[in-house]
């Protein structure tokens, strides 16, 4: 049984934080007058990714509140999860991580500033950003993102969740690709160059 002090409160709670700030920054963009953030996707590709990332996320969002709630299958947390301290301990440090990733992505957030967008926008390119959190990663917000979902899913684990845990991570790695083929375009060997010194999500310290 679940109670009120399990660790998978704390990480659904970071959760619908941090997509209240997606949408907090989607709004405040249209306030700072920028045509659009990418929340509703221009390119073809981005499109069809959309239609399997909607339900992906929403899953994201509800799968740890049915957890927590319903507790029945498919949404029922496997006994290893509720027993043992070191499980226990694990899944309360999964918790806490999804917070540091809130806040990291928050640093990278105001480290854009007006260059924030969640989608490819052709009709309103951005400027190419490779210092702060850019400097070592291509993708920190992706990176962290990843993280993020994998994190939940160890906070509060279901079937349901791990597969949109695995779709959000093929999903992610097709949308970094597509990004960088656009970047090429828009920016040329500046972009090239900068890819060459840099890894797409983890840290490169050479």
């Amino acid at each position: 049984m679940i109670t009120s002090l399990d660790p998978a409160w704390l990480a659904m709670a970071a959760v619908w934080v941090y997509w209240l700030g997606v949408l907090i920054m989607g709004i405040r963009a249209r306030l700072q007058g920028v045509r659009s953030a990418g929340l509703i996707p221009s390119q073809t590709i981005e499109r069809i990714m959309w239609l399997i990332w909607v339900p992906v996320i929403a899953g994201w969002i509800i799968f740890p509140w049915l957890t927590i709630s319903r507790g029945e299958s498919p949404w029922l947390m496997p006994q290893w999860a509720l027993v043992g301290e070191v499980w226990l301990s694990l899944r309360w440090l999964a918790a806490a991580i999804t917070w540091v990733c809130f806040g990291a992505t928050v640093y990278c957030w105001r480290w854009m500033g007006r260059n924030w967008r969640v989608g490819v926008t052709e009709d309103d390119p951005t400027e190419l950003i490779t210092s702060g959190p850019f400097g070592r990663v291509r993708h920190p917000i992706y990176a962290i993102s990843i993280l993020m979902i994998w994190c939940t899913l160890l906070a509060a684990p279901s079937w349901p969740l791990l597969v949109s845990a695995l779709l959000h991570t093929v999903l992610m790695n097709l949308k970094a690709r597509n990004e960088e083929r656009w970047m090429v375009n828009m920016h040329g060997e500046t972009y090239i160059d900068y890819r060459r010194r840099t890894n797409r999500f983890i840290p490169a310290f050479r």
